[in-house]
């Protein structure tokens, strides 16, 4: 039997995927953004972003199946 602190800290440092995907979107809009300043810094954008949504897609299948 769990009691409620066990459910706690069981979900402690789980991030939900939706924020994951929120900020590889927020990282897709400043790249495009960037890219029509010619910044490097879109580069740098530009590659995170797909990291955020592999982090998003891991998170959900997760949260998914338990």
């Amino acid at each position: 039997m769990t009691t409620q602190t066990d459910t706690v800290v069981n979900r402690k440092g789980n991030i939900p995927w939706y924020v994951y995907f929120i900020g590889a979107g927020i990282y897709t809009a400043l790249a495009g953004w960037l890219f029509a300043e010619s910044s490097l810094l879109a580069w740098v954008c530009l590659i995170s972003a797909p990291v955020g949504f592999f982090y998003a897609w891991g998170a959900w299948k997760k949260e998914k199946h338990g």
